[in-house]
């Protein structure tokens, strides 16, 4: 709230402002109320200030939270790990067929990516 009110000096100085990536695996299991209402906080505030937001959910299995989370499937883009099932886009309101990269046979490619990118965290992205 405070950088995007315009107050990034009353924050503390150690904190840390670079752009967060956090990875909420296996939703909603053991979430209870009060962490789901933070979570959907988080994703509707979270990128202003540089924390984005990835679940690996199942939205039938979080169906005992009712309309709580409807709000939060739809702020969502929904990727699916099933070739050829259809990916939601909220932004666009377009469903797309989702085909999954391959890498061809004894390629390097993911190799050097991974590479390349611990190689930028390790300098700070320089």
């Amino acid at each position: 709230m405070a950088i995007r009110g315009g107050a990034a000096d009353a924050l503390p100085p150690d904190l840390d402002t670079a752009e967060q990536l956090l990875i909420v695996n296996d939703f909603p299991h053991g979430f209870d109320d009060r962490a789901v209402t933070r979570l959907r906080y988080l994703a509707d505030e979270g990128p202003a200030v540089g924390v984005h937001l990835m679940m690996v959910a199942d939205r039938e299995d979080a169906a005992e939270y009712g309309p709580l989370l409807d709000p939060l499937w739809r702020a969502l883009l929904r990727l699916t790990p099933v070739p050829d099932d259809h990916l939601a886009d909220p932004w666009v309101g377009h469903a797309w067929t989702y085909d999954p990269p391959v890498l061809p046979a004894g390629s390097q490619i993911l190799r050097q990516v991974l590479e390349r990118v611990a190689a930028a965290r390790h300098t700070g992205g320089r």
